[in-house]
């Protein structure tokens, strides 16, 4: 250790000291994404930026290692004798150890991938066992470079050939674990910063959006009405960025507004152009559908689309068709509009489709639009949870199916709807075991304070503090917070 005075424990300090700074930084960035709820978008795009400019560096790193490398292996200086390597040294065969070590590091980049395409599925033990298994090729990669290490021949300080050789090597030891940064580098850039799960959409637009041709009069146009196909998502202004993120997600297509309804200020996404709704709009909910009733209106709402592109609408037969279509879809067209069409083609609304759930994913997205995190108290001071699950009547048979999947709840009618029904989850053993840690850290509405806040009640009626005085209080104040 180049015979420094106690250069051991300087060591070791430095790397407890760089491990405790990593596990309390990690520690807070966990607490404020699942717990706070910190993580807005601004946020996210900051930590997103972080990421990829560590990455950058990372690279330019590299670069700098192998320019030094190849500038002295293609034109060794005097002082290198004129000759590569330089004499005295006797190089590793890149065929025995290098090669098998590159074929570990090689192989922990395609765990590691399966990891993560197995934690987008939603299947949770391939995600574990390709972490497991990376890890493991981790361990191997750096004993094997730690042999490689104690048979070489010449050490760091032997000249420019040993600083390149051990310099970037040593570097290297860390690729198992930045490996799939890298992979999310590629997708990053490759999916125009796409940071929603494509389920997650579709289960969100199962509960959320809108497929609607909009007719309005108009008298320069054939018939004296205009139709305007369109696709939209409408939220509470707090969820603004979510609909940004959706935007984002459908490659910057549509517009992003606010406006006042009922005295409430809404933001609303939409897709009018009929060239982004059949290039983005379109091709998405075809490889990820949707599977409550709404699926029949997207089916309609792309044969409208068809009628669109094939320039059908600048006739009368074509216009004849869309109001048809547009008859069953939604609710039908208005009292006026069926006094001037009274004569329809009938357009059978299409039901028979797949409505089983592909992804969890999808169950997240629904719940960040129709779920409910409840924490009741009674006025006698009793404590209760329960998770909804809202949607009207006629998809009971997808809500069996919700039930089934979660292998919990009850289907219920709500009251105060009676064409609404809801899947409840009243018992604590099945929120706290089957509930929670499919929501956990999953959730991107302001639904997730609700959740953190459902989460930490649960936590307290488990250690039966909601029995005691203290516990309520406390519990009174985690419902009240904002």
């Amino acid at each position: 250790m180049h015979n420094f005075n106690n250069i051991k424990l300087i060591l070791l300090i430095s790397f407890i000291s760089v491990i405790l700074s990593m596990t309390l930084w990690f520690r807070d960035i966990i607490a404020e994404g699942s717990f706070l709820g910190d993580h807005t978008f601004a946020v996210q795009k900051g930590l997103n930026l972080g990421v990829l400019l560590f990455i950058v560096s990372e690279a330019f790193f590299f670069l700098a290692i192998f320019w030094a490398f190849f500038h002295s292996a293609l034109s060794p200086t005097v002082e290198l004798g004129g000759h590569w390597p330089p004499l005295g040294i006797e190089p590793i065969n890149p065929f025995e150890l290098p090669l098998l070590n590159t074929v570990i590091l090689l192989s922990s980049g395609i765990t590691v991938t399966y990891s993560h395409h197995s934690l987008i599925g939603g299947n949770r033990k391939g995600a574990i066992y390709g972490l497991i298994a990376t890890i493991l090729l981790a361990i191997i990669f750096t004993g094997f470079q730690g042999v490689e290490y104690s048979v070489s021949s010449f050490t760091i300080s032997d000249g420019v050939f040993g600083s390149c050789f051990y310099f970037g090597t040593g570097l290297i030891l860390g690729a198992p674990f930045i490996f799939h940064k890298k992979n999310y580098f590629h997708k990053l850039i490759n999916n125009n910063y796409k940071l929603l799960e494509p389920y997650w959409v579709t289960g969100f637009s199962d509960a959320e959006s809108t497929f609607s041709l909009r007719i309005s009069k108009d008298s320069s146009r054939l018939l004296g009405i205009r139709i305007l196909p369109i696709f939209s998502i409408e939220l509470h202004e707090r969820d603004l960025d979510v609909l940004y993120n959706i935007k984002r997600f459908f490659n910057g297509v549509g517009n992003v507004k606010t406006r006042i309804r009922n005295g409430k200020s809404t933001g609303i996404y939409s897709v009018q152009s009929v060239k982004d709704l059949l290039e983005v709009i379109i091709p998405h909910f075809e490889k990820y559908p949707l599977i409550t009733q709404k699926q029949g209106d997207f089916l309609l709402f792309s044969l409208a689309l068809n009628l669109f592109k094939d320039k059908k609408h600048l006739t009368e037969e074509g216009i004849n068709k869309i109001i048809s279509i547009r008859s069953s879809m939604n609710n039908g067209l208005t009292k006026s509009l069926k006094d001037i069409f009274t004569n329809l083609e009938v357009i059978q609304r299409p039901s028979n489709f797949n409505k089983s759930i592909q992804s969890i994913f999808w169950l997240v997205g629904f719940t960040d639009g129709e779920g409910n995190f409840y924490i009741k108290i009674t006025k006698t001071y009793k404590i209760g949870l329960a998770f909804n699950l809202y949607q009207h009547s006629r998809d009971i048979e997808l809500f069996e199916i919700i039930k089934n999947y979660l292998n919990c709840g009850i289907i219920e009618k709500v009251d105060t709807r009676p064409d609404q029904i809801k899947l409840v989850v009243y018992k604590l053993d099945d929120i706290v075991s089957k509930i929670i840690p499919i929501f956990e850290n999953n959730l991107i509405t302001q639904k997730q304070k609700d959740f953190n806040k459902f989460k930490l009640v649960s936590d307290k009626m488990l250690n039966k503090e909601h029995l005691t005085e203290e516990g309520i209080n406390k519990i009174i104040l985690i419902k009240k917070e904002k």
